[in-house]
């Protein structure tokens, strides 16, 4: 990837990651089994994402690997 696609990405990944704890925020409210399990497959999913940032985001956005830039466009889906 190029420089000028290093935002869109971090910004890309930053929306999603919103996105999903919002949702989460949403299912808290219910109680009902599905919402729960939909719940729990999120955190599993943002979590996937901590650890990749964790891992692959060392130096900052502008200096990712193309490994670390395939995990974080395979785990945007």
């Amino acid at each position: 990837m190029t420089e000028p696609d290093r935002p869109d990405l971090e910004t890309r990944i930053n929306a999603r990651r919103a996105e999903l704890m919002a949702k989460i925020a949403e299912l808290a409210a219910d109680a009902r089994i599905e919402a729960v399990e939909a719940s729990d497959k999120l955190k599993r999913k943002l979590s996937e994402l901590t650890h990749i940032i964790k891992e692959g985001v060392v130096d900052g956005w502008a200096n990712l690997n193309d490994t670390v830039k395939s995990k974080l466009h395979r785990w945007l889906g």
